[in-house]
């Protein structure tokens, strides 16, 4: 889901981003805008880095090159998948892709998906996204860009900085992509479930297998996908919702810095 952000007692850290959903990774931003990565486990490369012997001591990341504006973290116990959001508006990803939840196809894959390099399953280091963003500028322009954005248990929702249009990869059996015929996987493909033109949409979350739009206040404007209520889904939800306010989402409508 979207992470969880944390002072650094030391002031290492500008924030740190951490999964909710099982996978046990945390992902550090430092002020120089440079990631490090940690974690119980690097199974599926979800720490972005091939030093698995001290997964448990923060390290750089490898592949990213940019400067970091913002980190999330997601995954399941048996995944985990790690985003980064540079400076420049670049998104970078790492960790599982088993069922396509880096969205590293071509958007026009749709249900059929894409193809993984090499037969691997997942990405041990940082690979820039571009297919999202080609489709992005190919439906809203040059000024397409990103908001929010937050990492399920094996998929990924973004929000445009239009708050209007939300876009969604990865595992759908259960209808969590918000797209019609709840596709197995998918490529990125604009949600017609949890795009609203209507209403300003400030944020996005993502618990387990279940897509949630936020409106400025921090409401429920929609959900897709299997969203159970339970003690853990609450906590998840509420963690979510006080992020988007920490980042200044929910108090106005501007692109996420």
């Amino acid at each position: 889901m979207s992470p969880a952000h944390s002072k650094e007692k030391d002031g290492k850290w500008v924030n740190v981003s951490k999964s909710q959903d099982g996978s046990g990774h945390y992902l550090g931003v430092t002020r120089s805008g440079k990631v490090f990565s940690w974690g119980s486990s690097n199974s599926m490369g979800q720490l972005g880095r091939r030093e698995s012997s001290r997964k448990k001591t923060p390290l750089q990341v490898e592949g990213f090159t940019g400067q970091a504006r913002k980190t999330f973290a997601g995954g399941s116990k048996e995944s985990g998948h790690s985003a980064i959001l540079d400076a420049e508006g670049k998104l970078w990803l790492a960790g599982c892709d088993r069922w396509q939840q880096l969205g590293l196809g071509s958007s026009h894959g749709g249900s059929a998906g894409y193809t993984w390099e090499d037969g691997r399953i997942w990405r041990p280091f940082f690979t820039i996204n571009t297919s999202l963003l080609s489709l992005m500028k190919e439906r809203e322009g040059s000024n397409g860009s990103i908001r929010d954005m937050a990492l399920g248990g094996d998929h990924t929702v973004v929000l445009s900085s239009n708050s209007e249009d939300v876009y969604t990869f990865g595992k759908g059996g259960e209808g969590q992509l918000g797209v019609v015929g709840k596709p197995f996987v998918s490529a990125p493909v604009r949600s017609s479930v949890l795009s609203d033109k209507e209403a300003r949409i400030a944020a996005v979350c993502a618990i387990q297998h279940c897509s949630l739009t936020l409106d400025g206040s921090g409401n429920i404007l929609k959900k897709a996908g299997r969203c159970r209520k339970s003690d853990s889904f609450q906590n998840a939800l509420n963690a979510c919702i006080n992020i988007a306010d920490t980042d200044g989402l929910l108090r106005n409508t501007s692109t996420v810095s």
